[in-house]
């Protein structure tokens, strides 16, 4: 990231003191130095940024100051605390450009500037520029989403919980009945006799005077709803127990229909899944460790979650893909997200897969040799619009055309970004703290 960062800003023409692991001793030496205009620190662990941050305010308390903090709390409060501070993130920056694919195939992006606050999606206009859309949204079947919640649930334990219940009370209902023809009882007499039979607390003695086929089948009713009750109780103590990211109704419902599962999260994920769900579009989300420390941030803010791993194809196989928008692969393991785009495509070879990748040899070699889906270089996408408000330009937002980042101005106006032009990768050294900082045509010196 840092250094698709470094080849971003030095494509505008300005030249970088890259200090890639600085101590405070660096950060003195390279702005006591002078000619620095502004302070980028970019990393992905929101700790560290903070600590860079202060490093450079306590050395100079004038420089503009560019951060990159996830955690919207962090960050909020540090650009309170550090005056002349902008703070943004990977996610931030690169979320719209994952959302519109996942939404719409000719969507190559979101905006979410629209007047009256409505995401619209941004599509080619055919003359080189973009144009906005109203994002459609189906209308949910309610009835059906239901239906599909009660009886092919996401959660095992939840599973569990409803054969269980369903499984009880379908016994419940054909001893009732049975009783009431066979042995000639009342419903209130039968029903009370059930009730007594299905829970083994003293059973109905009016069954032993009935015929041997009627002592038989109670018997085997009785053995069913045992094993109906053990898969009952199995499933309401995990869901008691265990902390529960899905549920069969309500906000962290999983969706069966016009969705978009995203696949990893991570910082990334959590914020395209929000985004999606401000477009108004269902979201689940895979995640294959149980112990992110983002999950419960999910479950506080209503989004359904599975735990798993989204390379599992038969973990696909109940995501519902033949009904799905798309899959989102936004894991940080670029690796991962090929496996997922191919584990998606195994059981639905239609579905349209966007893949987050942040390697730019990964992201060559997937386009050319694997075309599983969109691919979306997470870090080249990011590093535009940081080095765009590093060297202070007034873009609002980036967004790819094909393949390429370009930039977005408030007027409309794109321009491309031009970060291919400095891949040699003599130009991306660090900078030496003791090395005299080089002026090239009075361009200027960015840290």
């Amino acid at each position: 990231m840092a250094e698709e960062t470094v080849r971003a800003i030095r494509a505008t023409g300005a030249d970088v003191a890259w200090l890639p692991e600085p101590a405070v001793d660096d950060v003195r030496e390279v702005l006591d130095g002078g000619g620095v205009d502004s302070v980028t620190v970019v990393s992905g662990e929101d700790p560290i940024v903070l600590r860079m941050a202060l490093m450079v305010r306590a050395v100079r308390d004038d420089v503009p100051l560019l951060l990159t903090i996830f955690d919207p709390t962090m960050a909020r409060e540090t650009a309170k605390a550090l005056p002349n501070t902008h703070v943004t993130s990977l996610a931030d920056i690169v979320a719209p450009s994952l959302a519109g694919p996942c939404i719409d195939e000719r969507f190559i992006a979101v905006s979410t500037d629209d007047d009256d606050g409505r995401p619209c999606g941004i599509v080619e206009d055919g003359d080189g520029g973009v144009r906005e859309e109203r994002i459609s949204q189906r209308r949910p079947r309610r009835v059906e989403a239901l239906l599909r919640a009660l009886f092919a649930p996401y959660d095992k334990s939840a599973g569990l919980l409803l054969f269980g219940a369903i499984g009880l009370a379908g016994v419940f209902l054909i001893e009732t009945i049975t009783a009431m023809f066979v042995l000639d009882e009342s419903f209130t007499d039968a029903f009370y006799g059930s009730a007594k039979t299905l829970v083994t607390v003293d059973p109905n003695l009016k069954i032993s005077d009935g015929p041997d086929w009627y002592k038989l089948f109670i018997s085997a009713s009785m053995i069913v709803g045992f094993v109906f009750a053990a898969a009952f109780t199995a499933g309401l103590v995990n869901r008691v127990i265990e902390r529960r990211l899905t549920s069969l109704v309500g906000r962290r419902a999983g969706p069966r229909r016009d969705h978009v599962i995203v696949v990893g999260l991570g910082q990334v994920g959590m914020r395209l899944c929000l985004l999606l769900r401000s477009c108004g579009i269902p979201v689940l989300a895979i995640e294959v460790d149980g112990a992110s420390g983002l999950l419960g941030r999910a479950r506080r803010l209503g989004l359904p979650v599975l735990i798993g791993r989204g390379s599992d194809s038969d973990l696909m196989q109940r995501l519902s893909l033949s009904r799905a928008r798309a899959v989102a692969a936004v894991t940080g393991n670029d690796l991962e997200n090929i496996a997922v785009a191919m584990a998606a495509r195994s059981v639905h070879p239609d579905i349209r897969v966007v893949m987050r990748v942040g390697d730019g040899e990964v992201a060559n070699d997937t386009r050319s040799l694997l075309p599983l889906g969109l691919v979306r270089d997470v870090h080249r996408i990011a590093a535009a619009m940081l080095a765009s408000i590093s060297v202070g330009d007034a873009a609002d937002s980036v967004i790819c055309i094909g393949d390429d980042a370009h930039l977005r101005f408030p007027d409309g106006r794109l321009e491309a970004t031009g970060i291919d032009t400095l891949a040699d990768a003599e130009a991306l050294k660090p900078t030496d703290p003791a090395a005299e900082p080089e002026k090239a045509g009075g361009s200027p010196s960015r840290a």
